[in-house]
């Protein structure tokens, strides 16, 4: 009986210390260590072991949020109290420590910190021979007392993750950690060393997991970056996560990078398959969510993609890629004001982020200010010299403010500075030049010349069949439409929404110059109806796509009224297309004239104030 009794006391204890850790907040930052050693770029080696440990804890279930390095580096020499470093991140608990190695020898010391008291919860040091396999057993023990500490709870796999040994090569380890530092700069040079780095981690030791992973997010970030070809990445990405995988099938970054590489290859269902897996292997994985969050974006999913894009940046809150997405995804929104304020934001904690200038340019562009744009887009280039990203918004740029020869010496210099880049991703802007002077045929021309060498590309079909319509050549603009898009020529129950809505007033328009009065308004009226639920210049704005649509079917007032809304409204993009000749019936009104005129004065306005403003500091 007395033995019995015990049990129900055993069990009673448990259940009462159940239901008083559960309520334990296990959340926790890990912040920058200090490098102890002689030698002070050791710093590498020390921030390496960070890494680590935060991978490490960021794969355990039993934790609520683990906050990502890039939110923490911003307190590597801080003055700021733990209580205020645990408010600004939202967490109870602090990690901090120094690494000191010399020799042959490396001594670790942590403390976890309580935020709110700032009382030890636990403080170690560790010293003992410089192997790669000593080095993740410290890192193992760190991860044991933490989870101790927190009264978190351990799964199997949770145990068997961190009792692993990446690698035994310690030179292995260094070179993956420099690679993993290089892709965290996000810049050109940054990405190829980070490439380089990997495939020496892998020279050295071919079992290296984390190093394939690595390598495949090198190749996944050389196009944005370093001006790629995105489609030639892919067999080399699917190759190293393959072998990733196959070393550690239970890799939630593998899969995350398996994700994002469906997502590029257009196969959006096992993209999302592999993104759910990556969030469940590592919830605490930010880019995971970052990743999935873009899927979810193009997917029209805007408020899961929000919701996911909130998760990442609390794991992750000064993360400059993650503030600038969300700052995307709620401009796509409408909610203008929002984006700029976090873009700003983001620009306070990250001034050398150029993902930042780049979206308070598109912010400004979409609203119609486009000498503000330009100045934001070149303090990006200014940032960034080697991403073509910042140098093609700015090139875009120049045209929108009516200057076509800086805009043509602008891309001139990219075709300089990055040879590499495919002209499909220049053609838009060669396009854009021709018809801003009014050299339609040359546009025709130029495209033409692009299909002689690549006969299967369809961006290339798409800009050639418009520049027909531009120049006023429906019917060859018809016989390419009718390839690419034949539903819109035959099917009654063609789907005319708000993202392809455009595709159907300019096919339209071909049917209602060839007399096919009753198939060019089905399209018609089906594009009328999906701008009613859009914004003409917020979110995913419709523009003045109505405008062509009152001016093929002749009637000027309701396309004049539509223009003026327009105009109000902060409408300025691509204005120079009213010079087309599908316009020309319009122009005998003088009331259309005198709305042209607006917004070329508009824009010569803008024009003379880019240029009295263009060296003064953005902020």
């Amino acid at each position: 009986m007395l033995t019995l009794a015990l049990v129900y006391f055993a069990v009673d204890e448990f259940v009462i210390e159940s239901k008083l850790t559960a309520g334990i907040d296990k959340s926790i930052a890990v912040l920058p260590f200090s490098n102890r050693s002689a030698i002070a770029d050791d710093v590498y080696f020390v921030d390496g072991i960070h890494d680590d440990i935060l991978t490490q804890l960021a794969n355990l279930s039993g934790l609520d949020k683990v906050i990502s390095r890039t939110s923490t580096e911003r307190y590597r020499q801080t003055t700021k109290t733990m209580s205020q470093i645990g408010d600004e991140l939202g967490v109870a608990t602090i990690l901090e420590g120094g690494v000191q190695r010399a020799g042959n020898r490396v001594r670790i010391n942590m403390q976890l910190i309580d935020a709110n008291t700032d009382k030890h919860l636990w403080a170690e040091t560790y010293d003992r021979e410089l192997t790669a396999e000593n080095l993740f057993a410290i890192q193992s023990e760190i991860s044991h007392e933490i989870v101790r500490a927190l009264h978190a709870i351990l799964s199997d796999e949770d145990s068997e993750r961190l009792n692993s040994i990446p690698t035994a090569n310690l030179d292995a380890y260094e070179a993956f950690v420099l690679g993993r530092q290089g892709l965290a700069k996000r810049t050109a040079e940054g990405i190829h060393a980070a490439k380089a780095h990997f495939e020496k981690a892998i020279e050295l030791d071919s079992n290296y997991a984390l190093a394939y992973v690595g390598l495949a997010d090198s190749y996944a970030t050389l196009p944005e970056y370093a001006g790629s070809n995105l489609q030639e990445t892919f067999a080399p990405r699917q190759a190293a996560i393959d072998k990733a995988l196959e070393l550690d099938p239970r890799s939630g970054e593998a899969y995350a990078a398996l994700g994002i590489l469906r997502f590029y290859e257009d196969r959006p269902k096992e993209a999302e398959k592999y993104f759910l897996k990556a969030i469940d292997l590592s919830p605490n994985y930010a880019t995971s969510r970052h990743w999935y969050a873009l899927l979810l974006r193009d997917s029209g999913r805007v408020d899961e993609a929000v919701l996911q894009m909130r998760q990442a940046l609390k794991l992750d809150p000064a993360a400059p890629i993650l503030t600038s997405v969300l700052a995307k995804m709620l401009n796509d929104q409408g909610r203008v004001e929002e984006a700029q304020a976090a873009t700003l934001d983001g620009i306070r904690l990250n001034p050398e982020f150029p993902g930042f200038y780049e979206r308070m340019a598109s912010v400004l562009q979409q609203q119609g200010r486009m000498a503000e744009a330009l100045r934001w887009a070149v303090g990006a280039r200014a940032v960034a010299p080697m991403n073509p990203g910042p140098r093609w918004l700015e090139c875009s740029l120049y045209i929108e403010l009516g200057d076509d020869g800086s805009a043509e010496s602008c891309l001139n210099e990219m075709r300089r500075d990055f040879p590499q880049l495919p002209e499909s991703d220049l053609a838009s802007m060669v396009v854009d030049l021709h018809v801003f002077r009014s050299q339609y045929q040359d546009s025709i021309d130029y495209l033409e010349q692009q299909l002689e060498q690549e006969e299967q590309n369809i961006g290339f079909r798409y800009m050639l069949a418009f520049s027909y319509v531009v120049n006023g050549q429906p019917e060859e603009a018809g016989t390419i439409y009718q390839d690419l898009e034949p539903a819109y020529f035959t099917n009654n129950d063609v789907d005319v929404n708000q993202s392809n809505f455009g595709l159907a007033v300019i096919i339209g328009h071909i049917l209602y110059t060839d007399g096919q009065f009753d198939r060019a308004n089905y399209l018609y009226d089906g594009a009328l109806t999906a701008m009613q639920s859009m914004h003409r210049t917020r979110g995913n704005a419709y523009g003045i796509w109505d405008v062509p649509i009152y001016v093929t079917r002749g009637e000027s007032q309701k396309a004049i009224s539509a223009l003026r809304e327009a105009i109000d409204s902060g409408w300025r993009s691509q204005w120079w297309y009213f010079r087309m000749p599908a316009y020309e019936s319009i122009r005998a009104e003088p009331e259309w004239n005198a709305l042209i005129s607006e917004i070329e004065a508009d824009i010569a306005s803008q024009r003379a104030w880019f240029e009295e403003h263009k060296d003064e500091p953005l902020f």
